[in-house]
């Protein structure tokens, strides 16, 4: 990867920034001056397959750590992205930003090593860190979210950039540069990264702000694919090859670990003989894959156990979920085999950009659905704009509909945003919204018709509506007296540990399975765990809450310091309540899929048994990356959700509860 200074000299096809020279008096007139926020969290940029068309500024994408610098009263300090202080490991690059006599400031940045052709080297610089030896890195910086006491993240990017550039204009330190941008067309950005000798490069659409969230102004556009891969085992050597032939990699789905093909390239002699040292006190007998491999895959391959986390560059994911055309880069030490995933670029869509400054639009259509105020903004903590909302329902359409066909939906309204006047809307009596079926009003005597989604249209109307949240019945409305599940909501005491979500939710599972009853996972998206069984139709209302609400009862006596079947804040101190009371009729729970109405906008997502271990919260997943799981799943993780379960007189005597009706 080539040093940023050189470029506009390699590449004569592309053209400098050219506002980079402009002069400032904007920025005087629009900046607006701030006191300076404790934290910042940083924008990041979203994969794509392909360069998005529209005016655009690329940069190098560096290997290194993401560093963000507060300057405030002449004092620096130094983040990584997670908000953790790194000011005295890197105390040399602090005193550069110092000798800047800049004004409170955050600037962003990577964090490289370079080698002797420029390129930054991510194995070395890890080496680096690991020794304490900082003296040779590099701050690449490359925006100015607040520089000199004003608050610049309102202004488009290229002006945010100049005024850095102008900033940093009589540095005198080798550890600080300004990285560079240079402009390529959609059709040529490929050619140029290539003449740069460019693997990814980062795209800053013109005119956008900067965002503290994942932003679709800011993309990651990978000339060749990368990412990191668990190793599973290897192969024999071959000819005059020593140590091994080829690694066998895995990423983690559902069901657990997915073959994912072999690389046996990119590796040195010394590399070949260390790995394969390490891979043989790891050796076992059994594949550590969730499904095993074919006669001619598995053939000659020593299993290994899943510790090893490697990096690894290729061309092109196949059809069938293998990478072609492999090359091995590097091990990585710092990330856990647990937390490996295959990563998915997002296609491009032709759908309306992220509104800027004086641009704002009044509608907009998602899916041939009108969106009004799309540029309203409906969590001000993430940042997320209506029209994202709109857009997030029309993608998740597939996933989320099953879920709620032919159920009575009620809807969670927030009309100016999920901090302002929220209402919950259960019949068709405040307002008809298009595309959304209304029931048979018999259904519900003595109240307005009850809804359902069944179709894109009538979600994307729904957000068009102000909608975020979508609840169902545990019943269909076809047979809408016979429950087909029930849901035993785990509700924690906010106090307590995330673990003890888990151990309570372990237990529920394990009495369900000795009931002989299988229960499907999914987070709440709040602070809870919601666990689902699928009933045949053979109860009423009020023998399924009860049976809910035996378990319950059960789970209590069990273990009455942890939990609880009492509703209320004072009966759940310390404990976690096992709310049964949504199986009532007329109740209802938040869908899979659907967003939820908390600051950062996480969503309820379906998991398999097997990813509880390494579940971190409740809302591991919000409105960006809920998507990106979904597409990206090897397997559906409620696989034999659509088996239908009876309640027997067995289980009831196993609760030491009564069937209602039944006289003893």
């Amino acid at each position: 990867m080539v040093m940023a200074e050189n470029e506009h000299a390699r590449l004569p096809d592309t053209e400098p920034d050219e506002t980079m020279a402009r002069p400032d008096n904007r920025l005087d007139r629009i900046a607006v001056p701030a006191r300076l926020p404790e934290r910042l969290s940083p924008q990041l940029a979203t994969p794509v397959e392909e360069p998005p068309p529209g005016e655009w500024r690329y940069e190098v994408k560096f290997d290194g750590y993401r560093l963000l610098a507060r300057i405030r009263g002449g004092e620096v300090r130094l983040f990584n992205r997670n908000h953790q202080d790194w000011t005295e490991r890197l105390q040399l690059h602090a005193d550069a930003l110092a000798a800047l006599n800049l004004g409170d400031s955050w600037l962003d940045g990577d964090l490289v090593l370079l080698d002797d052709t420029g390129q930054s080297d991510l194995a070395a610089l890890r080496q680096a860190f690991e020794i304490g030896r900082t003296v040779d890195m590099v701050y690449f910086l490359f925006d100015a979210p607040f520089l000199n006491g004003k608050d610049l993240r309102m202004l488009a990017v290229e002006e945010r950039r100049a005024a850095l550039k102008k900033a940093l204009a009589n540095n005198a330190s080798k550890r600080l540069r300004f990285s560079e941008a240079f402009s390529a067309s959609q059709d040529e950005i490929f050619e140029s990264a290539a003449a740069l000798s460019l693997d990814r490069v980062i795209g800053k659409r013109l005119g956008s702000p900067y965002v503290s969230r994942r932003s679709t102004d800011w993309i990651k556009l990978k000339c060749r694919l990368r990412q990191a891969f668990v190793i599973v085992g290897f192969t024999r050597p071959k000819g005059t090859r020593s140590g091994f032939g080829a690694l066998l990699l895995a990423v983690n789905g559902p069901a657990g670990l997915v073959y994912a093909g072999r690389v046996g390239t990119g590796l040195t002699r010394s590399q070949l003989k260390q790995l394969h040292e390490q891979l043989q006190r790891h050796e076992r007998d059994a594949s550590p894959l969730g499904k095993p491999l074919n006669a001619s895959q598995g053939r000659g391959v020593q299993w290994v156990e899943p510790t090893l986390v490697c990096e690894v560059e290729f061309a092109e994911w196949t059809r069938g979920g293998l990478v072609r055309q492999a090359a091995f880069l590097d091990l990585l030490t710092d990330t856990p085999a647990s937390k490996v995933v295959r990563e998915q670029a997002l296609p491009i869509k032709a759908t309306a950009p992220e509104s800027k400054r004086g641009g704002r639009k009044r509608s907009v259509e998602v899916s041939g659905v009108k969106i009004t105020h799309p540029e309203r903004v409906i969590d001000s903590v993430s940042g997320v704009e209506k029209v994202e909302l709109a857009q997030y329902y029309a993608d998740i359409a597939s996933w989320i509909l099953p879920h709620l066909k032919l159920r009575p939906v009620a809807l969670l309204r927030a009309p100016d945003g999920i901090g302002e006047e929220q209402f919950f809307q259960k019949h068709a009596d405040r307002l008809e919204i298009p595309h959304i079926k209304q029931l048979d009003p018999q259904l519900d005597p003595g109240h307005a018709a009850l809804m359902e989604i069944d179709s894109a249209q009538a979600l994307i109307s729904a957000a068009q509506m102000g909608t975020v949240e979508l609840h169902t019945w545990t019943a269909t409305h076809d047979r809408i007296e016979t429950p087909d599940l029930f849901v035993l909501d785990l509700d924690p005491d906010p106090s307590l540990p995330w673990s003890a979500m888990l151990d309570v939710t372990r237990m529920t599972l394990s009495l369900l399975d000795e009931l002989g009853l299988q229960g499907f996972l999914k987070t709440s998206g709040g602070k809870g765990m919601h666990i689902i069984v699928p009933l045949a139709r053979s109860e009423g209302w009020d023998t399924t809450k009860a049976f809910a609400k035996a378990i319950s009862q059960f789970m209590t006596r069990q273990m009455p310091q942890r939990v609880t079947a009492t509703m209320g804040p004072k009966n759940r101190v310390g404990k976690i309540f096992i709310d049964y009371l949504r199986n009532a009729r007329g109740a209802s729970t938040v869908a899979a899929y659907s967003v939820r109405a908390r600051p950062g906008l996480p969503v309820s997502v379906p998991i398999a048994r097997v990813e509880l271990d390494g579940l971190r919260n409740a809302q591991q997943w919000d409105i960006h990356t809920a998507l990106e799981r979904a597409r990206g799943l090897g397997a559906d993780p409620w696989s034999g959700y659509n088996h239908r379960q009876r309640i027997t007189a067995r289980m009831w005597e196993q609760l030491e509860a009564e069937k209602p009706g039944i006289e003893t």
